[in-house]
């Protein structure tokens, strides 16, 4: 690091010589490290008396402690990034008090010869040599001037402290001031793998480091691809931040932009300044340009201003702030787009030549558009937490249409297939054996042509847990009051061969308060061999229901009760074995799952109101059924949600057996199967009662791991009764240490065939995609980048991704071509007729100042499984 307590600690050896102290001239001349180096390699290399033409080719940035993969010990290499080829490496120093700082070290020097004339001046000549701790100079002549107070470098000049090399031609120092300047500079900062040179390179008396004529990059000596060039080039590490006025930043020494005021951070740390725009085309907005502006408020809060001009809708802003505190983490985002253009949709604009409403295919055209999200997370480690997720758009458009240029997205997924945003404050106080929390709960839906979902208006829990050795109680309280408007009525398009199929359905809701206690007690023991975990529950649900809307307004608080007995266990048995001499352990695993339950009617929460349309109709407020698989043949209750008591008598048995490595305790391959086992005939679902279903669907489960890299799973739901298999996929995972990355994954899902009212194509069938996606390494700096997502339904490609990247220590830079199905009018046109979008993307990364195109990486990581993973292991 350039720290400016360095470069005052340069000037202050050198003036240490005008002060009256006792000093060290040697005759034995030190040479400069970079020399020796350079005569230890040559010395030790066992071809060098004997074959010049095989030694170790020549290293021409010696003189800069640069040294090439392939020269570098194998311990400095295994510690090098693949893509980077060499490193700084400091010579070790070997002399007296090199450990010490300083101020806490006598000053040493050698020279081939040493003078002190009667004005007081002291002259060194010839490989001067002069250490004060682990400070270091070099130079061919110093002369030292005590009257004023300034010495005289030159020659081959060196200055070294730690992870720091200086050379130039001529310096001077003034002792009083400790400023220094330096002609026909060249620096290195190890650490921070930076390097250049200028003209005039100056330390100023408050340690700050002027380049005159300078330039700073942190590439590769060999392979400069980028640097910034030009006026002054000022270098702060004590703030560790540079500045630059009417400087030109040079790609492939090409000028490519100028700036006549820059910021820029030296090292990771965070600093204010411009950005790198983002900049893309598209037919939909045509150009797209967003120039982030990032504020370094202060070290627990910042922020990035965006402004954004999109062709075809306007020009807009987006801020993103974050603050850290001690009690409370908050990240905040905003973004605005004021009177929408509409964009230029070819399909969309067809549409309303056709004569369907344009309010229904463009409805923000002309309206304000807006983000907003905050994600809040509180707490002292102990007694109580917070938190806030809340995210809100003007339209369910609003993504699709627009995408946040540089904001993040509120979850890990594409912006575009967002069907809904959460809208969550929740708070809660934690003891040894209590916690209660309160929580209110929305989101907004994000598909047009669906009703709101039911606001939580609050919800509070109350739980306990008492555990006496292998004894539990579990004592859970829940109040939960759902809202909604009474009536809400939705427009959209039924069928887009008909213009004048606009639609209008109206749905009138239930409020209701909800009351459900459970209460469990259980021994939960495990043994080597096995497990036995018997458990008994009481459960009490009970309503009171809003009277609007309600067939019988006396039938306004229904509820129900039920007392369980739960018993869950399993052995373990192994054996240990040999196949063509690779050892490894068998497992065989049964496992049985008992439950008995006393009846729960719950008749009275169906059919409930008026209409068998209304939404509260069947009092399912947050209630679906888990999806079905291997995991849920063991669960206490089919229902993800406290609408439903499962009161369904069952038997549940699975069998696993695993292989496993001994040595590094992996699943080399391990396989489940398992069935529920029904007492009676009719159970109860979601909203009806089902009969003569004695068992349920068989799941099998298979699992692989035969390295560390390599992970492959498959699960099949089949139904023995009707011979078909209702749900399966296969996935591979593929992610080694040279961060080769493939993913080949198929999912399918059993769905009744739907087709238009003229039988003319499919509107909805069962799901049949497969998706294979990779990154892969050509040699360590170039890589393959591909995703094909295909639907064998509607016999059409999903998404195709193509792209090559080039990795450096330098730089980065992708170039990507995309095919994507165009989903902006899911809603209103049937998956038939949808179109597809065509891009081509470039991004690249200039390491240790910005980037450009970062929407490349976001997709990347939208697309292909495990690339983020690959991103981490590559730093």
């Amino acid at each position: 690091m350039l720290e400016a307590s360095r470069w005052r600690r340069l000037a202050l050896a050198i003036g240490q010589l005008s002060r009256p102290r006792s000093l060290a001239f040697g005759l034995l001349a030190a040479q400069p490290l970079w020399l020796a180096a350079a005569s230890a390699t040559e010395a030790d290399s066992p071809e060098a008396t004997t074959n010049s033409a095989s030694a170790t080719p020549a290293n021409p940035y010696l003189y800069l402690d640069w040294f090439p993969k392939s020269q570098l010990d194998p311990v400095e290499r295994h510690s090098l990034a693949p893509v980077c080829g060499g490193a700084f490496i400091e010579p070790q120093r070997l002399y007296p008090n090199s450990d010490l700082l300083p101020e806490e070290a006598p000053l040493r020097a050698t020279a081939d010869s040493s003078n002190w004339l009667e004005d007081g001046t002291a002259q060194l000549r010839g490989n001067v040599h002069i250490t004060q701790g682990y400070r270091q100079l070099f130079a061919d002549q110093v002369d030292v001037n005590r009257e004023e107070s300034t010495a005289y470098l030159s020659g081959a000049i060196e200055m070294r402290e730690p992870s720091l090399l200086v050379r130039g031609k001529a310096a001077e120092v003034h002792t009083d001031s400790k400023a220094a300047s330096i002609e026909d500079a060249t620096y290195v900062v190890h650490e921070e793998f930076v390097h250049g040179s200028a003209r005039f390179a100056s330390r100023e008396a408050s340690g700050e480091l002027i380049l005159t004529e300078g330039n700073y990059t942190r590439c590769e000596p060999d392979d400069v691809f980028w640097r910034m060039s030009g006026g002054e080039i000022a270098i702060d590490n004590v703030e560790r931040q540079g500045t630059a006025r009417n400087v030109r930043l040079e790609i492939a020494d090409i000028p490519v932009f100028y700036f006549p005021y820059l910021r820029f951070p030296v090292g990771d740390d965070r600093m204010s300044g411009l950005l790198f725009p983002s900049i893309s085309n598209s037919d939909e907005n045509g150009w797209d340009i967003a120039i982030p502006y990032y504020w370094n408020i202060a070290p627990q809060l910042d922020a990035t201003i965006v402004p954004r001009y999109i062709q075809y809708r306007g020009t807009g802003l987006e801020l993103e702030t974050r603050h850290l505190s001690p009690s409370f983490s908050t990240e905040a985002r905003l973004a605005g787009l004021p009177n929408d253009k509409g964009g230029d949709d070819e399909d969309a604009q067809r549409l309303i030549n056709e004569g369907f409403p344009e309010e229904l295919v463009l409805p923000a055209k002309g309206e304000d558009r807006w983000y907003l999200n905050l994600d809040q997370a509180g707490g002292n480690g102990g007694l109580w937490r917070t938190r806030i997720d809340y995210s809100k758009v003007s339209d369910p458009d609003y993504f699709r249409d627009l995408d946040n240029a540089e904001l993040k997205v509120p979850q890990n997924v594409s912006a575009r297939a967002l069907t809904n945003l959460n809208q969550t404050a929740e708070a809660s106080l934690t003891s040894e054996h209590w916690r209660a929390s309160i929580r209110a709960q929305e989101y907004q839906q994000l598909v047009k042509d669906r009703f709101d979902t039911y606001s939580q208006l609050p919800r509070f829990n109350l739980d306990g847990n008492y555990k006496w050795g292998d004894w539990q109680l579990l004592m859970d309280h829940e109040v939960t009051s759902f809202d909604h408007d009474d009536t809400q009525t939705i427009r959209f398009i039924a069928d887009v061969d008909d213009p004048t199929s606009e639609t209008t359905s109206t749905r009138n809701f239930v409020n209701a308060n909800r009351t459900r206690v459970d209460y469990s007690f259980g021994w939960d023991k495990q043994w080597l061999w096995g497990f036995f975990n018997p458990e008994i529950t009481g459960i009490y649900l009970g309503y009171e229901l809003a009277d609007t809307f309600l067939a019988d307004p006396a039938m306004d608080t229904p509820e129900t009760s039920a007392g369980q007995i739960t018993i869950d266990s399993g052995l373990f048995f192994e054996r240990n074995d040999t196949l063509f001499d690779y050892e490894y352990v068998q497992t065989l695993e049964p496992r049985l799952f008992l439950m008995a339950s006393s009846e729960a009617d719950q008749t009275d929460f169906l059919n409930v109101s008026t209409s068998n349309a209304d939404g509260g109709n069947d009092l399912l407020y947050d209630t679906s059924l888990f999806t079905f698989s291997y995991d849920q043949l063991f669960r206490d209750s089919r229902f993800n949600g406290n609408d439903r008591i499962d009161d369904a008598d069952r038997a549940a048995f699975g069998l696993t057996t695993r292989f496993v490595d001994p040595r590094s305790g992996r699943d080399i391959f391990s396989a489940s199967a398992g069935q529920i086992f029904y007492s009676e005939a009719s159970r109860i679902e979601l909203r009806e009662f089902l009969e003569d279903v004695p068992r349920s669907e068989f799941a099998a489960r298979l699992e692989s791991r035969p390295t560390d890299s390599l992970r492959i799973s498959s699960e099949v739901i089949y139904h023995d009764t009707d011979h078909t298999i209702n749900r399966g996929n296969f996935t591979l995972r593929y992610l080694d240490d040279d961060f080769r990355l493939f993913n080949v994954g198929y999912r399918y899902l059993r769905k009744e065939e739907i087709y238009d009212t003229t039988d003319s194509y499919l509107v909805q069938g069962p799901v049949r995609q497969a998706d294979v996606s990779a990154a892969w390494p050509i040699n360590d700096r170039l890589s393959i980048l591909a995703r094909a997502n295909y639907d064998f339904t509607f016999d059409r490609e999903l998404e195709y991704l193509a792209g090559l990247e080039y990795d450096t220590c330098c730089y980065r830079t992708r170039v990507l071509w995309r095919r994507e199905l165009d989903n902006d009018l899911a809603d209103v046109v049937p998956p038939e007729e949808l179109e597809f979008d065509e891009g081509i993307y470039i991004e690249l990364q200039l390491k240790g100042l910005a980037g450009l195109g970062g929407s490349v990486t976001r997709i990347l990581s939208q697309g292909i499984a495990n690339f983020e993973q690959r991103e981490v292991l590559k730093q």
